[in-house]
């Protein structure tokens, strides 16, 4: 009797899953199998053992040398795709002196290959099963766009009122300040009353709706 109960169960989740009403869970992003043959396939003549001089010291088709270079300049940031210098650079538009590949040295990663690196890096980044210390960010803050890759908000010059300017893309205003993401994909929080007058012209008009 319980061999037969056993049995009707599995048929029943067999034809559950077969509809669709029943979902597997979604699979965990493995460096290894999903992320690096996207960077082989598209980075590899800049950061592979082939490459003429391996750019950053970065080896994609390497992990554990990636893995120990991934804390350098934030290029990945474990949890943390939107501060992680590795996302941010395969998202910016091809005309942009920074972007990854650069202009004529490979095709930039499309819509779904963009997705899988943001969420393995949500996901913690992990290699050979070692995630990063960085904790797990909440899966909606993982971005859902079907327009990927959408083109950042433009680095700008920013000046303050003692005349220092730095290069960073403004992402938002919170009340009484600019959140700023810098070069280095470092977020800053800087009190807008500190900026000169004409930045914060050029904050004011950006932030109208």
């Amino acid at each position: 009797m319980f061999e037969r109960k056993n049995s009707y169960t599995t048929a029943i989740l067999i034809a559950l899953v077969g509809s669709g009403i029943l979902i597997h869970p979604a699979r965990a992003r493995d460096y290894k199998r999903d992320v690096m043959p996207i960077f082989i396939e598209k980075c590899a003549d800049c950061h592979s053992k082939d490459s003429e001089k391996v750019k950053a010291g970065l080896r994609f088709d390497d992990p554990e040398n990636f893995q120990k270079r991934m804390p350098k300049n934030d290029t990945v940031i474990p949890g943390d795709w939107d501060a992680s210098l590795l996302f941010i650079t395969i998202t910016r538009p091809q005309d942009n002196d920074d972007a990854m590949p650069p202009k004529g040295k490979g095709e930039s990663l499309t819509k779904e290959e963009i997705r899988i690196v943001q969420k393995w890096i949500t996901d913690g980044a992990p290699i050979n099963g070692d995630r990063g210390k960085r904790g797990k960010m909440p899966e909606e803050d993982v971005m859902d766009s079907p327009d990927l890759p959408r083109a950042l908000p433009k680095e700008q010059a920013w000046k303050n009122k003692a005349g220092k300017t730095i290069m960073a893309t403004l992402l938002k205003v919170e009340g009484d300040v600019a959140v700023l993401r810098l070069r280095g994909g470092r977020i800053y929080r800087y009190p807008i009353a500190n900026l000169s007058e004409a930045s914060q012209a050029m904050l004011k008009k950006q932030d109208q709706p």
